[in-house]
């Protein structure tokens, strides 16, 4: 994975990384003008894999009119509820239900071995993360899981291989047990991605888990090997629901990471795609925005076989996410040490507007959880991220929410999985908007106020207008029936 760009002074010294670092939130100082997102939803997964009901086995709460904020600054006005105001509108949305778009998949981040360390047997930080019905939770109904060790990783592991079957190495049991013993009870309609940083080391140019390539004489065997892990996965109550062929596929450094061809993979997806679970998608790349052209030439090479394709925000930019699939989606991005309020607006809108009117389908973080040193990380790794900040901070007992939790939250409360978008207008020139209605019929809208002044946004979905104040700084979640 690429550094932050807190780090970018040390790329200089990192050969043969292709890609942009982590975290480019510097560019917020770009955006100006008020940036409100909404988003609008119903719908079925056009990812290839079985469509998991929204809610099914969950509580959910009964949703009425509501507005909820979160300040950048101020504490104690997170996912606070607002009412409405009777001041004139300074910026008005308008959402078209009639044209209804791309389905939304899901809203998670990534459970590494750190976040394992952190979260397994802290019930009060997954019911923080996960738990739907949680007034101050993040609500995730997705989640991305690592299937080999990464820059997050006290250790370097992966599965082994004997030629057969793939058998989970202790790391990731503890991943599985912490999905299938504490997640799912919580969310029981969670979605996963699986993606390997490596494949086993007999495998690789590097004969390492630590950089390199696949091996051109093993390209059949990592087939066989991701297959069986898919398959592995789901006999154990993981509820697989898609896999990339590898993390980061272009970048290779010193901690696990894996090169492939663009040949390889379109080889990989020819055999890997018929023999996976039937409700298992395969989505192509896993790397960032700028690698679209790499994207263009394998699902090319191997019509048919890939369902989607997966992006990361390190390089690049989310227009690039348009094509060459029907289905996408972006399935990593970090914070790193960029203000709440840059954080906030950067992110809403190269994370879920711009992406989303490119045909983004979800978005997934980065680590759930990390540490007050942001690990634990791979302490023999001089490039793995330093910087990089989990949705949550646990330090000791001590748990706190960072501006991605929020982000995340804000989102999870606008857009069920099973989504659908539609298109927004806006009364105003430079905003970003989308807009989902969701399967439970209710409408829901996520945005910010990029000024530094109170705005009034007016919210208009059908004959319905609603107008409410919006602090400088703040992410806004408009829902209702």
């Amino acid at each position: 994975m690429p550094l932050p760009l807190s780090a970018s002074s040390r790329r200089s010294s990192l050969p043969s990384v292709p890609s942009v670092p982590r975290g480019s939130v510097r560019r917020i100082a770009a955006v100006a003008g008020l940036l409100v997102t909404s988003l609008l939803a119903v719908g079925v997964d056009p990812s290839g894999a079985a469509p998991a009901v929204a809610g099914a086995g969950v509580a959910a709460a009964t949703v009425t009119p509501s507005f909820v904020v979160t300040s950048p600054t101020a504490s104690t006005r997170r996912l606070t509820s607002v009412g409405t105001t009777t001041k004139s509108a300074t910026v008005t949305f308008t959402v078209d239900t009639t044209r209804p778009q791309q389905t939304w998949w899901g809203t998670g981040a990534a459970l590494t071995d750190a976040s394992v360390s952190l979260l397994a047997g802290n019930a009060d930080a997954q019911r923080l993360l996960f738990d739907p019905t949680r007034a101050d939770g993040a609500r995730l109904d997705a989640l991305r899981l690592p299937l080999s060790s990464t820059d997050f990783s006290p250790t370097s592991w992966t599965w082994s291989w004997d030629g057969t079957a793939a058998s989970p190495a202790p790391e990731a049991l503890r991943a599985i047990s912490t999905i299938t013993q504490g997640i799912l009870p919580l969310r029981p309609d969670l979605r996963v991605v699986a993606a390997g940083w490596s494949a086993p080391a007999a495998m690789k140019t590097s004969g390492s888990l630590r950089g390199g390539g696949l091996r051109s004489d093993s390209t059949a065997a990592y087939g066989a090997f991701l297959v069986s892990q898919a398959q592995e996965l789901q006999r154990r109550g993981v509820p697989l629901r898609a896999l990339t062929l590898g993390n980061e596929p272009a970048h290779s450094s010193d901690y696990a990471t894996m090169t492939m061809e663009v040949g390889q993979m379109a080889a990989l997806g020819q055999q890997v795609r018929p023999q996976l679970p039937s409700d298992v998608a395969l989505w192509a790349g896993d790397h960032n925005w700028e690698h679209r052209w790499a994207y263009d030439q394998i699902v090319a090479a191997a019509p048919g076989s890939f369902d989607g394709s997966a992006y990361h925000c390190y390089g690049g930019t989310p227009s690039q996410m348009n094509g060459p699939t029907p289905f996408r989606i972006i399935t990593e991005c970090t914070g790193t040490t960029d203000t709440w309020a840059s954080s906030f607006a950067w992110q809403l809108r190269n994370l879920v507007a711009v992406p989303v009117a490119n045909g983004s389908s979800g978005l997934l973080m980065w680590n759930l959880a990390l540490d007050a040193a942001n690990g634990p990380i791979d302490t023999a790794s001089r490039y793995g991220c330093r910087s990089c900040r989990g949705l949550l901070t646990i330090d000791g007992t001590r748990v706190s929410a960072g501006p991605e939790f929020y982000l995340l939250a804000h989102l999870t409360r606008a857009a069920q999985p099973g989504a659908r978008v539609l298109p927004v207008s806006s009364s105003a020139s430079g905003t970003a908007v989308a807009a989902f209605r969701n399967p439970d019929g209710t409408t829901g809208v996520v945005g910010v106020n990029h000024t530094t002044s109170t705005q009034v946004v007016a919210v208009k979905v059908g004959s319905t207008t609603r107008r409410y104040s919006v602090g400088a700084g703040e992410l806004f979640t408009y829902r209702t029936p």
